[in-house]
C-alpha cells in the first residue's frame, strides 16, 4: 500500500495459531516476545488454528503494544495446518466469511480496529497463482470490509491483476456473491500490500521456490541476512538463476512457528535500527 524508502518498512508476523484444541504453549511464548518487535500482526481465526480465547488474547496484546491488527483466514483444514486446498463453492464462502465474523466479533467487543486481511497456507498460495482465485477472494475481501487493507504475495497473480475491474464474482455455482453496492472499479493498489519473505527463496518469475524443494527455506543467517537487505534497502531478490531482480516490498513476513523465530525477529529489529528503518504499518 505504501511505497517502501530507506526510512520505513511494515513487518508483519503470523500469530494466534493455538486454540483450546491445540494451547501449544510454545507458540505462545514465541509470539508474547515476537510482538513486540513487529508493526502488524496475522491472527488465526478459526480456519487451521485459533478461536474467540486465542483471538481475544493476541488482539489484546496487540493493541497494548499499538501493532496493527490482521486476520488470518484459511481453508478449513485442522489436521493439515491450512495447507489443504478445497475447491471454490458456496460452502468455502460461507466458511471463510464464518472466520472473518469471528475476528471482527472479537476485535469490537475489544474496540479496537481490523487493519487487514492475509490469508493462510494453501488459500495464500492459491492466490498467488491463479489470477480467477485472486480475483474471487479480492472482491469477497473487499465485500466483508470496503476498508480493509489486503496482504499478499508481491508479483503474483494477486498483484498482476491490480487495477482490473472486479464488479462481480462467481462462487462457482453460477450466483454472484458479495458485491452489494461496493464499488471496486477504483484503485485497488491503495489497499494492497506487497509482501515479501527474507527466509525463503525466489524462482526467476518471482514465484517462492517450493517447500518441498532442499533450500527452498534460508537456514543460514549470512544468507537470510544479506536477502533481508537486499529486500529492504534495494527492493531487489537475488533468484535461483543468479539473477537479482526487483520487485515491490511494502510488507515483510515473519512466521511464529519456527523455533528459532525470535532470534530472526531480533535479528531483523536490529539491522532495522542500524538501517535507519523506521518500522511501521502499512
Amino acid at each position: 500500500m505504501n511505497q517502501l524508502n530507506s526510512l520505513f518498512i511494515d513487518l508483519n508476523c503470523d500469530l494466534g495459531e493455538w486454540d483450546a484444541k491445540d494451547p501449544n504453549p510454545d507458540q505462545q511464548q514465541r509470539d508474547r516476545l515476537i510482538m513486540p518487535l513487529v508493526s502488524s500482526v496475522n491472527i488465526a481465526c478459526g480456519g487451521h488454528r485459533g478461536d474467540a480465547d486465542s483471538l481475544r488474547s493476541t488482539m489484546e496484546q496487540a493493541a497494548v503494544l499499538g501493532v496493527a491488527i490482521g486476520l488470518h483466514p484459511s481453508f478449513p483444514d485442522r489436521d493439515g495446518f491450512g495447507r489443504v486446498g478445497h475447491p471454490w463453492s458456496e460452502d468455502l464462502v460461507e466458511e471463510l466469511w464464518r472466520q472473518l465474523d469471528l475476528g471482527r466479533q472479537v476485535a469490537q467487543e475489544l474496540g479496537v480496529t481490523i487493519h487487514h486481511i492475509k490469508p493462510h497456507g494453501a488459500l495464500y498460495n492459491i492466490a498467488a497463482r491463479d489470477l480467477e482465485w485472486a480475483e474471487r477472494l479480492w472482491v469477497l475481501w473487499r465485500s466483508w470490509d470496503k476498508q480493509v487493507l489486503v496482504y499478499g504475495l508481491s508479483a503474483s497473480e494477486v498483484s498482476k491483476g491490480l487495477g482490473m475491474n472486479l464488479v462481480h464474482v462467481d462462487r462457482g455455482d453460477g450466483v454472484e456473491f458479495g458485491v452489494g453496492d461496493v464499488d471496486f472499479r477504483g484503485d485497488i493498489r491503495s489497499s494492497y500490500c506487497a509482501e515479501v519473505f527474507a527466509d525463503r527463496t525466489y524462482e526467476p518469475d518471482l514465484s517462492l521456490c517450493s517447500r518441498s524443494l532442499d533450500g527452498a527455506v534460508i537456514s543460514d543467517m549470512d544468507a537470510f541476512e544479506a536477502q533481508f537487505k537486499d529486500l529492504v534497502l534495494y527492493r531487489r531478490v537475488l533468484c535461483t538463476d543468479g539473477v537479482y531482480r526487483g520487485l515491490d516490498v511494502d510488507t515483510i513476513c515473519l512466521h511464529s512457528d519456527t523455533p528459532d523465530s525470535v532470534e530472526l525477529a531480533q535479528l531483523m529489529a536490529a539491522k532495522l535500527c542500524e538501517w535507519n528503518v523506521e518500522v511501521r504499518p502499512c
